[in-house]
This record gives structure tokens, C-alpha cells and sequence, in this order.
């Protein structure tokens, strides 16, 4: 391969949001409490470049119980394997997909919809048929021999140029010995400069890492850079997509394939994949709610971020023979109009994206199928869902700031911001570990609500933390809003405790009880912080329900006239307690849109708000129980359900329930009977998700009872 505009080490892109402070070159120090390194904390291929702006030292007013120390390390989270199979798939004559497919269901939000993973990196070849680069490697945690793969492909006599579009400490051990293999004279890794940074601070405490890049040539990806592959006239270019997690993201454009392997973006965690196809070959309809999914959970909650990377991607999709021709191409691209419009008013039009469209005829994302045949449906969606976020974050926003050292803290705030999306209220979620102190006083003079996590390392905050915090408390602003904090830790968990001191003392209004987790959350921490962020939503949006209120009884007087209101009203369903399990969580609610849909298989519809804390444990595959309750008895039911609960508080307290054997779910002994169920579809319908569900079992328990059924006066509420 022959380099093209890549260089050395350069300072940072500049920030994906207008003029604010170049962030990548703060990303290696953050990890280490803020400290700078010295002159002897270099790797092979050079030193580390010292950070030009950071959060700093706290304020003496805000020290009062903290003082800044060196760092320390927490104890690292226990070691977890999971079965998975890795295969070597086609792409295209020129591109292969080296596929590690996990059906386990991993623990994280994300993976709710319970369809595993897939964790791809991509081998090109040149002109002689000969691997010349790999793009990505899978995280440890899969087990999997991936460099006896590429061995067995013949690869690792041949690779000369290894491209990393993200990095995470979870990637680096495979890397190490993906280098091993692959060492020659004139491989070169290519990433960009926050993970070069990462890479530079591990191989420095890390000797298996040291020893494997001796002899690489690493070079960063900067803005603009490109590489000529082997013998041909077209290469690669690289397009830097950075949010507050993942600061190093990275987009590969294949002008020769018009393939963009796009990272995280446009992925779905599903191993529906089969063995046989690299791509979408089910369409929109098998993978539709997986793509959703991720995006809800991963992207939504840093939506300004997106709009930003999309424009700069500036995708022009087309057809392919596969894809089954381009028709309504214009229509389905039409978001991104809109959206480059937003892109506009958010960055003040310092952002000047790519210079021209990218051909793109495939996109091939780090988890999930490679894209094409919903090419233009995907991409279109992106754009309608961000350009959704964006416009809901200038109504009301909450901001998320939060410091990560393993990864955990950032699972606990990805959850609560998935909460506080579905409830409808935008989120500016800031990294503390890269973002400037003008990006965090912005967010806080414009915030809603905030919420603050932190992992505990030797006793205390990071520094990043801690100079936050500072800058909270004298934000004017942010004493007038509703927050709270959250934490993960390995022993002790002082910070949460810190965090909640400091702020309760100054006055500040806490809208939930602060979320602790150690090591890694388990479903039940991930519900408590789901509905956590679902109640500081509702919170905030108190007087717009108000209003609202104010705007239905409007409603209700002028739909009088034509009956359409009340006539809707008069469509009655049987009163009911929906309840499920989803391993060490648990969540019930009242419903009452029920009804059958099928004989053959016996099968119902439940229409489920979308901002019910139930909603999140309904996904396709899941098992609950649907207990009608029986006529005269249903009230003391009714009164226990619409009691308000703390996140992930026991609904049943005080009741006496039973649990079914095959679902795990409660039942409702005084109902007049309940059926077990299993989501088997899910269609978005308005504000709610109507779920069909096949019936596998059912008992009536009230042999002369009548079902209890809901009356409504008018149609535009329960």
C-alpha cells in the first residue's frame, strides 16, 4: 500500500460542535485522572502528544471534601468469555467480512433485543487477489481465535496496513497479537489520534502491547487523509466521526468499491445473519427494530454529535443489482436535507463536512449485517431520527456528564439517557474524559435537568469529576434544575456518596435516588437507571403535561361536535395487569387496549405506551403475563398499580402473588384468569407499540367471575 495524505502525529480534529476546544488530545490524560505525563511515557513509535486544553484542577470552593490525587487504579472488573463463531464471509469480489457471530444475549442496554451480536472486521485485497488490509478487530470478550482465522485465510503473510476505526481497551490484547502474526517491514496501523492516544498510555503500562508494535509504523488518521492501495488508482479515504463515547470513531470510504465501512454507526447488535450472507438479505423487515434499536440506545442520546457526523459522511446512496433497483431514492433521502439544514444552525457553520458526496453502494458497519439492500431506507431513517432528537433537545434537554474508567459508569449513563429519550425529552450527553470546560458550561447554562456519574478510583473522583462538579455548583442554571448522580465501582463506591453530598448540601433538587452499581450493572441496575431517566423525563416535562392536558380538554370540546372523540371513547377492552421478568428485573402495568387478534395460532394485541418503563422488557422473543382482572376485585389491584414506584421498585409489595414456571412472571391470584404470552411483532402505532403476541398457555382462576372492563368518557386518554 502506498500512503497517501497520512503524516505523522498531528494535534486533534477540531470538535464536532462549532468552535468548541479541540478534544482528542486530552483523551489519554483524562484516563489517568488529568495528570500529564512525563517525557519517558513513550512506545515505540513515539511519545505521547500532551493535551492542549482540559477540565483542569478544581476551584478551592469546591474541594472542600475532595482533594485531587494521583491516580489510582479501581479494582478491574472480573474476566467474561462468551461462546461465538467466527466465519470468513464475501462482500464484493475485492472485500471480505471476518465474522465472530455471539448468540449469548451480553449484558449492556443495547443488547435488549436478546438477538446477540456480531462483531465484524474486514479484509480488502489488491489487484493480485493477495489481503493487503484489515479494518478492525473483535473485542476479547468473544472466544474466538481470530488470528488463526486470518492465518487459515492466508492473511497474515500478506497484510501490510491494519486500520482501527475504534478502539477500546477491550480490543487492544487482540491487536497485540494480530500484530505478532502479521509483523514484517513496512506494516503500518493506522487510527486516529485519540486512540493512538489510548494505545500509547496501555502500551506504556503493558509489555506484550510494547513489544508488539516495535517495528509498526503507526500513524494517525487526520482530517482529510487518504491511502493508495497496491496497484490501483482509487483507495481509501478516511472521514473522523467522533461522539462523547467513542472520541476516536472513524469512518473508511472504499472509492474503488463504494463501500463505507462506517464503524458504529448504521450497526445492529443481531446474529440473525445467516451463515451464508455477509448482507441484509432479510431487507428492512428483519432487521428493522435491531437498527432501531441500537440507534435509540447508542446514538439518540448524542443526536447533535450524529447530525454532525452524517453531514459529514454526506452518503449519496445508490442502487445495486442486489438491492433491487433505486426507486424512491429522492423521497427516502429527503431527511437529510432537513437534517444538513440542522447541522447548519447547530455548528454555526464551522463544520465543513466532506467536500464532495460519497458513492455509497454499501455500508459495512462493526456489528451487524453489511447494508444494501435497505441501503437508502437506512440511511433516510438516520437522518428522520436525528433530525427528531435534535428538535426535541431545543424543547428540553437533560445533560448527561459522565467519566468512565472500565466502561461501566458509561453503561449506566447510555441507559438512563435511553430513558430519557423515550420519554421525549432530548439529551447532551458530555464525556468529562474529553470535553472542554466551554462545551460543559454551554450544556449546563442550557440544561433542563443534568446528571453527574463517576467512577470511584483510590477513594475519590477523577479529576475531571471533581473540576465538574466545581463548575456545577456555580452555574446558575444548574441549582435551578432537577438532577441526580450515578456511579460504578470496584470496592468501595466513595464518589457516588461525594457527589450526592456536595449537592443535596448546596440545595440542589435530586428528581432520583443516586445509582450505585459495582462492576458491571446486571438488568435490574439497567432497569433502576432506564426508569431513573424515565422519572427525571416526566420530571421536566410536568408543565409541558400540563399543557397538554390544557390542549386535550380543548380537543375533547371541539371533537364534541363531530362525536369522533367520544365515539373513540366508547371502544372498551378488559382492565389487565401486564407483567414480566427479564432476568433480575422485573416491571408491571396496568393495560387495558387488549385484544384478540388470532385463532390459529391464539394470539392477542397490547397497545404499550412508548414512554412506559414496561416497554424496554417487551422486545420480540420476550415472555409476560397478561392477568385480567375479575369484576369487584380489580380495584385494590387498580390502586397498588398506580401507586407511584421508585426505578425498579417491587410493584407487588405487600401482595399476595404467585410466579408461573415458564415465564417467571407474577400472577395475580384474585384476577379471573391470565394467559401467558411471547412477543412475536411490534409495530410502532402513534405515541404507542402494539404488540402482537402468540398465547401459549393460559387459566382461568374465577369459574363464575365477569372480566373487569375499562369505560372511557372520550377518546383522547385512558
Amino acid at each position: 500500500m502506498q500512503r497517501g495524505s497520512l503524516g505523522s502525529v498531528k494535534p486533534a480534529a477540531a470538535s464536532v460542535i462549532g468552535p468548541a476546544p479541540r478534544r482528542a488530545a486530552r483523551y489519554a490524560a483524562s484516563r489517568s485522572g488529568g495528570h500529564n505525563r512525563s517525557a519517558a511515557t513513550r512506545t515505540a513509535h513515539g511519545p505521547v502528544p500532551q493535551p492542549r486544553r482540559q477540565l483542569g484542577t478544581v476551584a478551592a470552593a469546591s474541594t472542600t471534601d475532595v482533594q485531587p490525587q494521583a491516580p489510582a487504579q479501581q479494582t478491574p472488573p472480573p474476566e467474561v468469555k462468551y461462546a461465538a463463531d467466527i466465519s470468513i464471509l464475501p462482500v464484493n469480489k475485492r472485500v471480505d467480512v471476518v465474522r465472530v457471530a455471539c448468540r449469548d444475549r451480553l449484558p449492556e442496554v443495547e443488547f435488549n433485543q436478546r438477538h446477540g451480536t456480531t462483531s465484524n472486521a474486514y479484509l480488502l485485497k489488491n489487484t493480485s487477489g493477495a489481503y493487503e488490509v484489515l479494518i478492525d478487530v473483535p473485542n476479547k470478550v468473544f472466544d474466538v481465535d481470530f488470528v488463526g482465522q486470518l492465518a487459515s485465510a492466508g492473511a497474515t503473510s500478506t497484510l501490510t496496513t491494519i486500520i482501527i476505526t475504534r478502539l477500546s481497551p477491550e480490543r487492544l490484547p487482540v491487536l497485540a497479537r494480530v500484530l505478532e502474526a502479521c509483523k514484517k517491514e513496512g506494516l503500518q496501523l493506522l487510527l486516529s489520534n485519540p486512540a493512538l492516544q489510548l494505545l500509547n498510555e496501555r502500551a506504556a503500562a503493558n509489555e506484550a502491547l510494547s513489544a508488539a508494535l516495535q517495528g509498526v509504523k503507526v500513524e494517525a488518521i487526520n482530517r482529510g487523509s487518504d491511502v493508495k492501495l497496491a496497484g490501483a488508482s482509487k483507495g481509501l479515504r478516511f472521514v473522523l466521526i467522533p461522539t462523547p463515547r467513542w472520541p476516536d470513531l472513524v469512518a473508511v470510504y472504499s472509492e474503488q468499491d463504494n463501500i463505507l465501512f462506517s464503524s458504529n454507526f448504521f450497526s445492529a447488535h443481531t446474529a440473525m445473519a445467516g451463515a451464508s450472507s455477509a448482507t441484509d438479505s432479510g431487507g428492512w423487515d428483519a432487521y428493522a427494530a435491531d437498527w432501531r434499536n441500537y440507534y435509540d440506545c447508542m446514538l439518540a442520546p448524542v443526536a447533535r454529535q450524529v447530525a454532525t457526523a452524517l453531514d459529514r459522511l454526506n452518503i449519496n446512496a445508490t442502487s445495486s443489482p442486489e438491492a433491487g433497483g433505486g426507486g424512491g431514492l429522492a423521497q427516502a433521502l429527503a431527511p437529510l436535507r432537513r437534517l444538513a439544514g440542522l447541522v447548519r444552525d447547530l455548528t454555526l457553520g464551522a463544520d465543513d463536512g466532506v467536500a464532495e458526496p460519497l458513492t455509497v453502494g454499501a455500508i459495512a458497519p462493526m456489528h451487524g449485517p453489511v447494508v444494501r439492500q435497505s441501503l437508502t431506507e437506512l440511511v433516510g431513517r438516520y437522518a428522520e431520527w436525528t433530525a427528531r432528537q435534535v428538535e426535541a433537545s431545543g424543547v428540553a434537554a437533560v445533560a448527561v456528564l459522565y467519566a468512565s474508567a472500565y466502561g461501566n459508569t458509561a453503561s449506566l449513563a447510555q441507559a438512563i439517557s435511553r430513558g430519557i429519550t423515550k420519554a421525549g425529552v432530548g439529551v447532551e450527553t458530555l464525556n468529562l474524559e474529553q470535553c472542554g470546560q466551554d462545551e460543559l458550561e454551554a450544556a449546563l447554562d442550557r440544561c433542563s435537568g443534568f446528571v453527574l456519574g463517576s467512577p470511584t478510583l483510590g477513594g475519590h473522583m477523577p479529576t475531571q469529576v471533581q473540576t465538574a462538579l466545581g463548575t456545577i455548583m456555580r452555574n446558575a442554571n444548574a441549582r435551578q434544575v432537577p438532577c441526580s448522580v450515578f456511579g460504578s465501582f470496584g470496592w468501595s463506591g466513595e464518589a457516588v456518596d461525594m457527589m450526592e453530598r456536595r449537592l443535596k448540601d448546596a440545595g440542589f433538587r435530586f428528581a432520583f435516588d443516586p445509582v450505585r452499581c459495582k462492576f458491571k450493572p446486571t438488568q435490574q441496575t439497567l432497569q433502576v437507571c432506564e426508569e431513573s431517566g424515565l422519572d427525571l423525563a416526566q420530571d421536566i416535562r410536568k408543565k409541558k403535561k400540563r399543557n397538554e392536558r390544557v390542549a386535550a380538554e380543548k380537543l375533547s370540546v371541539a371533537e364534541v361536535g363531530s362525536g369522533k372523540a367520544l365515539a373513540l371513547g366508547r371502544v372498551v377492552g378488559s382492565l389487565c395487569v401486564l407483567t414480566g421478568r427479564d432476568g433480575d428485573a422485573e416491571g408491571a402495568m396496568l393495560a387495558s387496549w387488549v385484544s384478540q387478534a388470532s385463532f390459529n395460532p391464539p394470539g392477542l394485541t397490547v397497545a404499550v405506551k412508548q414512554d412506559r418503563a414496561m416497554e424496554s422488557m417487551l422486545p420480540v422473543g420476550a415472555s409476560f403475563n397478561l392477568n385480567i382482572l375479575a369484576e369487584g376485585k380489580e380495584r385494590a389491584v387498580m390502586k397498588q398499580m398506580l401507586k407511584p414506584f421508585k426505578p425498579a421498585e417491587d410493584r407487588f409489595a405487600g401482595m399476595d402473588v404467585q410466579r408461573s414456571e415458564s415465564t417467571g412472571a407474577v400472577i395475580i391470584p384474585d384476577s379471573a384468569a391470565y394467559v401467558e404470552c411471547t412477543v412475536v411483532s411490534r409495530m410502532e402505532a402513534g405515541d404507542h407499540v402494539v404488540l402482537y403476541a402468540q398465547v401459549n398457555d393460559g387459566k382461568v382462576l374465577n369459574q363464575t367471575g365477569q372480566s373487569a372492563v375499562h369505560y372511557r368518557r372520550i377518546g383522547t386518554n385512558y
